[in-house]
Parts: C-alpha cells; sequence; structure tokens
C-alpha cells in the first residue's frame, strides 16, 4: 500500500474517530457492557454448567436432593443468563443503535456541508451520481466500522480474555496452546489486511466510476436516443462494468488465499481441542466437567476468530469505501471565506471590478482570461454584455458571484471587496438568472419560492404573472403543486426559463445578473416577457449577457468583450454610430449586413 493510501487510511480513521468521540456517552459504557454480557451468557453460565457436570459425574445426588445440591448453581445460572440476555445485550443494542443514529447524522451533513462549499470548478469536474455515492459509502462505512467493533472485534477480545484467564487456572497447558495458536491467527491476518484493503479501494473506486457513468448516460438519456447512440453508451457501460468485475474478482482471489491460511490455522486448532477432549482425562486425569468447559470455550474462541475474517473483510470493505470521500474531505476549498468575512451591506449597488486578473483555476497563468480589467457599474445601471463567446462574458458574473476567486485586483460592491463578505451574503444581494435554467425535482411552488422560501401564495402567483408563466401554469392539471422532474426535464425549455426568472423576480435582489435569460424562450415569448424584465430592471444595477442584441438595445450602457478586453464601451445608438464591432454584429442580426459583411 502506497504512502498516499496510508495516509487517506488515517484521515479517514480521524473523521472516524472525531465523530465517535462525539457520541461517547452511548458508545464508552458498551466497552463495560458487552463484556459483562458476554461473561454473563457464554463464560459464567459455562463454568457453572462444568461444576454441576463434574458434581454429577464424580458424586451425583439422590432424586429429593437435586435442588438441596444445585440449588445456588440454578440461581446463578438463571441471574447469569437474565441479566446478561434481557438486561446487558438489550442495553448495547440501545446504546449502539442510538449512538450511531445521532453519528450518521452529523456525518451525512458534514458531507454535504462539504460538497455545497466547493467550488463550481469542482462540480463541474465531478459527476453528481458518483458524489451521492461517494457520501452513501462514506456515512455506511461508519456504521459499518462501529458494528464491527462493538459486535465483532469487542467480543473477541473479551473471549479470548475470558477464555484464557479462566483456562489458565484450570488447564494452563490448553491454555498456552489455545493462546498460542490464537496469536499465530492474529498475525496472518494482519498482514493479510493490508493488501486486501488496497483491493477493496480499487474496487470501490471502479464502483463509483461505474455509477458515474450510469447517472451521465440515464441523466442525458434524451440525448442518446436522439443521437441513437445507445449502444455506445451501453459499450461504455460495459467497459466501466468490466473493470469493476476483474477488481472484484481480484479481490476474491486474494479473500480465498486468505481464508484458506485462517482455515489451516482453525483446523487445527480443532483437532488439538479434539485430541484433549478425547484423552484429557485418561493421560491427564482431567474432570469431565472441565473437558466440557475447555470444549465450550475453544469452540467459542473458534468462532470469534472465523469471525475476525469477517471483521477484517468489514473494516477493508470500509476503508475501500469512504476513501473517494476522505479525498473530498480533506480537499481544500478553492473558494472561502475569510476567518473575519462580514455580511455584505448594500446600500446603491454599485459593482466595481478594479484591475482584475484571472485565470481558470486548472489553466496555466499564461492563460489569462483576464489581464488588469477595469470596470465600474454605477448604482441602477443597466449594462449589457456582448461578444463572441468565449470573449469573458459570463466569467465576469460568475467572479461577481464568487464561483471563483481572481488571482489579483479586487472587485467591489458598495467599496466593500467582495472577497471580504461572506458568500452567503454576497448571493443574497444578488439575482442569478442563467442561460441553462436550474429547477430542481420538485414541484413548480417550490421552485418559484426558492428565491423567497417564506413567501406567500399571492407573493408566488405574481412572480410567476410578471415571467409570463402563470397562464401555462394553471393549465397544468396540478398547477403549481406540478412537479417539474429532474432538471425540469417535464417542462418545455421557454417554460423553465420564466419559471426561473419569476424565482429571481421574487428574490427582488438590488443586483441583477441575466446570462442569456430570454435564449430559451420563442420570439412570441421573449417579447412578453421582454417587459417584465425591463420593470424588473428599474432602480437595479443589472448585468445582461446577451447573443441577441435586441435584448441589450434598450439598455444604459453595452460592453463588447473580445478576448477579455473591453474593447467597446457606449450606448446603442452611439454604438452603431462608431460603425465598429457592436455595429458589426447588429447588421448581422437584423439583415443589414452586405453581403461582404454576411
Amino acid at each position: 500500500m502506497s504512502k498516499s493510501e496510508r495516509t487517506v487510511a488515517r484521515r479517514t480513521l480521524h473523521y472516524y474517530w472525531k465523530e465517535a468521540k462525539t457520541q461517547w456517552r452511548y458508545h464508552l459504557p458498551i466497552l463495560f457492557v458487552m463484556p459483562a454480557a458476554i461473561f454473563l451468557n457464554t463464560y459464567a453460565t459455562s463454568w457453572i454448567m462444568s461444576d454441576v457436570i463434574n458434581r454429577l459425574t464424580e458424586n451425583p445426588p439422590a432424586a429429593d436432593q437435586v435442588f438441596t445440591v444445585f440449588g445456588l448453581h440454578l440461581a446463578l445460572y438463571a441471574a447469569a443468563i437474565i441479566i446478561g440476555e434481557l438486561v446487558f445485550w438489550r442495553l448495547v443494542l440501545f446504546l449502539c443503535w442510538k449512538g450511531e443514529a445521532l453519528a450518521l447524522f452529523n456525518l451525512r451533513k458534514q458531507c454535504f456541508d462539504r460538497l455545497s462549499e466547493q467550488s463550481m470548478h469542482f462540480h463541474n469536474n465531478k459527476f453528481g451520481g458518483s458524489l451521492v455515492n461517494q457520501v452513501s459509502r462514506f456515512v455506511g462505512s461508519y456504521e459499518r466500522m462501529v458494528d464491527s467493533m462493538v459486535w465483532q472485534v469487542i467480543p473477541l477480545v473479551s473471549s479470548l480474555s475470558f477464555a484464557l484467564l479462566i483456562l489458565g487456572f484450570k488447564l494452563p497447558l490448553f491454555a498456552l496452546i489455545l493462546g498460542t495458536l490464537s496469536a499465530l491467527f492474529m498475525i496472518v491476518a494482519w498482514f493479510s489486511f493490508k493488501k486486501v484493503r488496497v483491493l477493496n479501494e480499487r474496487e470501490a473506486a471502479a464502483s463509483t466510476k461505474l455509477t458515474g457513468q450510469l447517472a451521465d448516460s440515464i441523466t442525458n438519456i434524451s440525448a442518446v436516443k436522439s443521437f441513437a447512440q445507445e449502444k455506445h453508451e451501453l459499450k461504455l457501460f460495459v467497459k466501466r462494468s468490466s473493470t469493476l468485475q476483474n477488481a472484484s474478482l481480484g479481490l476474491m482471489r486474494s479473500i480465498l488465499l486468505r481464508d484458506f491460511g485462517f482455515g489451516s490455522i482453525l483446523v487445527l486448532l480443532a483437532i488439538v481441542m479434539f485430541v484433549f477432549l478425547i484423552g484429557g482425562n485418561a493421560w491427564l486425569g482431567v474432570p469431565i466437567g472441565t473437558l466440557f468447559l475447555a470444549v465450550t470455550y475453544t469452540m467459542n474462541i473458534w468462532g470469534q476468530l472465523w469471525q475476525s475474517n469477517r471483521i477484517l473483510r468489514d473494516i477493508n470493505r470500509a476503508f475501500g469505501d469512504a476513501h473517494e470521500m476522505t479525498e473530498i474531505m480533506d480537499e481544500p476549498t478553492i473558494v472561502q471565506d475569510k476567518i473575519d468575512a462580514r455580511d455584505l451591506i448594500i446600500n446603491k449597488g454599485q459593482v466595481e471590478f478594479r484591475d482584475i486578473t484571472f485565470w481558470h483555476h486548472d489553466a496555466s497563468s499564461k492563460d489569462k482570461v483576464f489581464s488588469h480589467l477595469n470596470l465600474a457599474v454605477p448604482s441602477g445601471q443597466r449594462v449589457g454584455l456582448v461578444g463572441r463567446s468565449g470573449s469573458g462574458k459570463t466569467t465576469l458574473t460568475k467572479l461577481l458571484l464568487r464561483f471563483a476567486d481572481v488571482q489579483d485586483g479586487e472587485i467591489l460592491i458598495d467599496n466593500q471587496a467582495i472577497s471580504d463578505t461572506t458568500q452567503s451574503s454576497l448571493r443574497h444581494a444578488i439575482a442569478y438568472v442563467p442561460q441553462e435554467p436550474l429547477l430542481f425535482h420538485r414541484t413548480i411552488r417550490e421552485n418559484i419560492a426558492y428565491g423567497k422560501t417564506n413567501a406567500s401564495e399571492e407573493e408566488i402567483r405574481a412572480a410567476a404573472a410578471k415571467a409570463n408563466a402563470l397562464e401555462f401554469i394553471e393549465s397544468l392539471p396540478e398547477g403549481l403543486d406540478t412537479l417539474t422532474g429532474e432538471r425540469g426535464v417535464k417542462l418545455s425549455g421557454g417554460q423553465r426559463q420564466r419559471i426561473a426568472i419569476a424565482r429571481a423576480i421574487l428574490k427582488n435582489a438590488p443586483i441583477l445578473v441575466l446570462d442569456e435569460a430570454t435564449s430559451a424562450l420563442d420570439t412570441e415569448s421573449e417579447r412578453l416577457i421582454q417587459g417584465a424584465l425591463y420593470n424588473l430592471m428599474q432602480g437595479r444595477t443589472t448585468i445582461v449577457i446577451a447573443h441577441r442584441l435586441s435584448t441589450v438595445a434598450g439598455l444604459d450602457r453595452i460592453l463588447v468583450l473580445d478576448d477579455g478586453k473591453i474593447i467597446e464601451d457606449d450606448t446603442h445608438a452611439n454604438l452603431i454610430r462608431q460603425n465598429g464591432k457592436y455595429a458589426s454584429l447588429w447588421n448581422k442580426q437584423t439583415g443589414l449586413a452586405n453581403d461582404t459583411d454576411s
């Protein structure tokens, strides 16, 4: 196992131990109650029975003396079973379930918090289905580890301790042989543990990739069908599935080889036990009851040692399943709030990009998107951003939302550097409508109210009406209670976009960012919603990205970006008169360009 893999395993234990410590009031008592239950249920009762057998073989009592002779034994036996089974075992079950339930809740929350804190760069490079799978595996691995400790490790250690201690007084030589063989078993198990853990991690990684590919194919099933690529996707799936199968078979071979070694030691232990059973009385004069005790304890140890095979398998699997999520938990967040970050306070809504330089996280500093860019947007001004694809329009708005941070310079809102404010307060101040509507698989009501989760029914309907969405919503059988489907697939592109615009209207933020917000609308819907958008823009600082120049023609100011630079900056009328890049784009879209231009 590589150093990196050992480090990840240690980090997994760090997260699990940290959570286990928070539930100490439930876990700590188990360390005492569980051994007590095992002693009473298995070892105390067997000890009592061995004394009874010795008495019966040496000097059996008369019929009328049975309860007189064995009354104390009966009372002790009954007390051991009642306390061990009905009290201690039930208490262990309660403590384990309660502690696990609280810990799993906290771990799920930690994973969700960690994923939600990660940057858009992180999420753009991950499969959503894989992340869901990794969270489930990480949380399930904690449960598996705790169960292994409570129901396997503690019983194994307790059983060995009690058996060797009791037999050490009664049969020292047999106890020595039993302890030696048990120690040999543990040594073999430990050395096999490391190799199998690596194979478990490979199997888990292959499973995660298969899940991600499956989720990607299913999520984009319309594209698969429209391009008739079912066989291509099946080929990809079979390839991933084959990788998982090979990893599983490699793990299986290693486990079978390990189990052969385990079985050999346990077979030797069983043979030694049987030889002692048949010859102990004749050769050493060991009483029958004591032989019964030795056999009972040995069989219990035999079972516990064989269970340790499962312990190692479960722990190995837990480490393998948790591996990828542990790496994510350790992965630094690219965009972070400063320790002393304060809430953004909006007075006017003035936005300024001051001498900013930016390149993408996974790119070289030579591949700058912006280099010493300056832009000021006064309070309440409506600004349009136009230019060819890749000119930096969308990147500019994402920097404003702090989906990424600039490498140099600063972005200010009302003279407050957004890097000094909390991301939450920043994004509360901005209503963002992206080019691709982001809808949850929830009701239309919930999707609109996402802009204001405590909105009243009247506010939701009013926002839908302003976005020209209420009419089509009311035509649906379930109206606002209609489920939109995953990513809004049950609605048309224009309907999804109007729901997203209604959400922005309801949010009523002082700064508005529209990234091709009408791109998915047909001409009629665009015409109907333009008025609502212009009303929404009034009194708000607005940045509009548009491919259709008619969308920005009526704005206060238009910026033309090219290769990360602002090459033109003026009103629509003035830009047309200047006959530059904007005028050329306008003429092409309105059909005024001459043949040479086109």
